[in-house]
């Protein structure tokens, strides 16, 4: 799931623990994806090796993504299966069987190839950001990594400290892009720390090659180069945290908004609660009821008069008998 960091104080989101090899799974598995919208900046995608989260390239355009969908429709619907249905179909109409029960039965077996061709093609074109487990060869979209979209994987070969945190950057940018207090900000606020997530993404990729090499040097005994290098690595990621406590920032200032807005809501329904309760108040029958033990009273007692039935109970002193 897309973890939700929980402050320990009252500023600072706290990232929760994970596992190297995957970022946090958002909770978008029951969302549909329009066929010819470009998918929302992170997503979940099922992939060969399992399920992960994606960050998708911000410079991908809607045009672009619109030419991949049809290029994978098409692709499908160029497959064998339709092929097959094709060639049967006109070879029946080649060969004018079209009128013989067996031309019949060949003309619904090829028009059956050809419907289940174009679903298949459909299928897939819909689930082109999500479905990635494209066997035997690599799906498309990830044979480079960041020409579509980074996915956690990618950062797998990075050190531990340097994974959880292109994790969190990509779980702050989903918590941006989807927090109900959205329209309370700046317009380009989200589409900015998308670019920006991005660009430092990009970037931490490109420090693997230098880490690597930290990593020989180290072990050739060059203890100066190591200290320079590992220097130079550790201002990136020095920097790399800063910019994880910008956004930090960002979230948790949404989060208490967002909160604002909840109690606002709730107050509201409250409120309007109250005035539905009030108005089917039981108050005035009750009201009404309270007279009605007084006049049974008066009936009673004129009755009891007239009869001679004598008193009631608790007009009775305790040492008088019962009659």
């Amino acid at each position: 799931m897309l973890f939700c960091p929980a402050c320990t104080c009252t500023c600072t989101p706290k990232p929760q623990a994970r596992s190297k090899g995957s970022f946090p799974t958002p909770d978008r598995r029951g969302e549909i994806m329009p066929l010819l919208e470009k998918p929302e900046p992170v997503t979940v995608g099922d992939f060969v090796d399992g399920s992960d989260t994606m960050l998708w390239n911000p410079a991908l355009t809607t045009k672009r993504w619109r030419t991949e969908v049809l290029r994978t429709f098409l692709v499908r619907v160029l497959s064998i299966r339709c092929g097959a249905g094709l060639l049967v179909f006109s070879f029946v109409l080649g060969t004018g069987r079209g009128e013989t029960l067996l031309g019949a039965l060949m003309n619904g077996g090829a028009i059956v190839l050809v419907l289940s061709g174009l679903l298949d093609a459909l299928i897939t074109a819909a689930g082109l950001a999500s479905k990635h487990q494209h066997k035997p060869r690599r799906c498309r979209l990830e044979r480079t990594p960041g020409e579509f979209f980074l996915r956690s994987r990618d950062f797998a070969n990075l050190d531990q400290a340097a994974f959880r945190t292109a994790g969190l950057l990509a779980d702050l940018t989903g918590e941006l892009h989807d927090t109900s207090a959205r329209d309370w900000f700046d317009p380009e606020l989200p589409g900015r720390v998308h670019q920006i997530v991005w660009e430092a993404l990009t970037r931490l990729l490109a420090t693997d090659a230098a880490r690597r090499h930290a990593a020989r040097v180290a072990t050739a005994g060059e203890s100066d180069l190591a200290a320079t290098i590992a220097a130079a690595i550790a201002e990136f990621d020095a920097l790399l945290d800063d910019l994880v406590f910008h956004l930090q920032g960002c979230v948790t200032l949404a989060r208490e908004w967002e909160a604002k807005l909840r109690r606002a809501e709730l107050l509201d329904h409250t409120t309007a609660i109250c005035a539905e309760l009030e108005a089917v108040s039981i108050r005035p029958v009750v009201d009404i009821a309270a007279e009605l033990p007084r006049s049974v009273f008066a009936f009673v007692t004129a009755a009891r008069d007239l009869t001679g039935a004598g008193p009631f109970p608790w007009e009775r002193s305790p040492a008088e008998p019962v009659r």
